[in-house]
């Protein structure tokens, strides 16, 4: 006798095939037969759901999220469940929330309301810290359930503060601390971690503009965690390198581990459009050589919806400091300097290896404005207000933002 039975729904199998109206039969948590309707299935399920117009598809696996603080206390991890995900990976580029001691909770949540855009108001209310070690944080997830399947990576960031503490952002690790850090990467391994995630991109940044941890890793540092993560024969390890980290030394992470490296997120940057493709070709070639490169890119445009409070696309630049981590009138002042403004207007004019934001400012919409006066220019672009105001671009947005 099978498990469940789906009957009649319209099936996207997933292959691209065309959709067709089909009993789906499952047994043991896997699907054991797809068959046509009412021909030739058994109908003895100890379950039977009638799919009569609904549509049934395989479960989407969303292996880039962010949900580590979500997790402990929305168990359906919404919106995921109604876009279609039935299995989620949080721990991406290793900011996570354990393992994590008491005295470093709150430097931890304002480096993801930096980094990540996250409330802090929300945070504060919402994680249960019901744990310190990545161990108990697993414990804590399997104790309270979830709707949709999680798989973690331990985070290379937290892991760094959790053995240097605020000395995380601000320098390399010594030998010794390398070693702590090492320990407790096998320890959550041991514990069900799916692997060791990190971050070398300039556009990760924590509270006052400094560095996320990992990015202040030395090779020898990143190498020394990723083979303690293969130690075991699983994992996978899995960074966001933001032209930082070149293609070969991932693919000697790869040799030396004998484990999978997941690279996030392959993407056109207009200043070295080639760049890309470059590194697609790079991870070919290391896979021909047996040595498992992954690369990750995105399934469609991506958008940035932001505000001055928190411009993401522009938090990478380093002209952009004396800006982040502050707020209210201190954050006016700063943007409204011409000082300022002259320094970002120069880095981004400058040429780079890799920039999220290069001054293409025909893609930066406005999409509200607080005064009416300014209602007209919603759903302009930047570009377009500055080309019929005779303005710099920059000076558009700022003005705006401050008005």
């Amino acid at each position: 006798m099978n498990d469940l039975l789906i009957k009649g729904a319209l099936v996207y199998d997933g292959t691209g095939a065309e959709p067709a109206i089909k009993d789906v039969s499952v047994s043991a948590g896997k699907i054991t037969e797809i068959g046509e309707v009412g021909l030739n299935l058994p109908e003895n399920a100890r379950r039977i759901i009638d799919g009569t117009g609904l549509a049934l598809m395989p479960g989407i696996i969303d292996s880039h999220t962010h949900f580590d603080a979500q997790i402990t206390w929305d168990a359906t991890l919404k919106p995921s469940p109604a876009l279609g995900v039935t299995t989620a990976v949080i721990g991406n580029c290793g900011f996570t929330i354990a393992p994590c001691k008491p005295a470093d909770r709150d430097m931890t949540m304002r480096n993801l309301t930096q980094v990540e855009g996250m409330s802090l108001e929300v945070l504060k209310n919402g994680i249960d810290w019901g744990f310190e070690t990545f161990a108990e944080y697993l414990a804590m997830l399997r104790g309270k359930g979830c709707v949709v399947n999680t798989a973690a990576y331990i985070g290379h960031s937290s892991v760094r503060t959790w053995v240097m503490g605020a000395d995380a952002s601000k320098r390399e690790a010594t030998p010794l601390e390398i070693e702590h850090m090492q320990t407790i990467v096998r320890d959550a391994m041991a514990a069900g971690a799916v692997g060791f995630a990190s971050s070398t991109s300039p556009a990760h940044n924590g509270e006052g503009g400094l560095p996320m941890p990992s990015r202040l890793a030395s090779n020898d540092e990143m190498m020394a965690l990723i083979t303690a993560m293969g130690e075991r024969g699983t994992g996978v390890y899995m960074v966001t390198k933001g032209g930082q980290m070149p293609v070969p030394f991932l693919e000697e992470m790869a040799k030396q581990s004998g484990r999978p490296v997941m690279i996030a997120a392959l993407l056109h940057n207009s200043t070295n459009p080639e760049a890309v493709f470059k590194d697609l070709d790079n991870i070919t070639s290391a896979n021909t050589r047996g040595h498992r490169l992954i690369g990750q890119v995105s399934c469609c445009p991506l958008t940035m919806d932001f505000t001055l409070a928190s411009p993401y696309p522009v938090e990478g630049l380093q002209s952009w400091k004396p800006a982040l981590g502050l707020q209210g009138d201190a954050l006016k002042v700063v943007l409204a300097d011409k000082t300022f403004r002259q320094s970002v207007r120069d880095e981004i004019a400058a040429p780079t290896t890799f920039r999220l934001f290069n001054g293409e400012w025909d893609k930066v919409h406005v999409v509200e404005t607080s005064l009416p006066a300014h209602n007209a220019l919603e759903q302009r672009t930047v570009a377009d207000i500055a080309k019929e105001q005779a303005l710099d671009p920059l000076d558009v947005m700022l003005d705006l933002a401050l008005a």
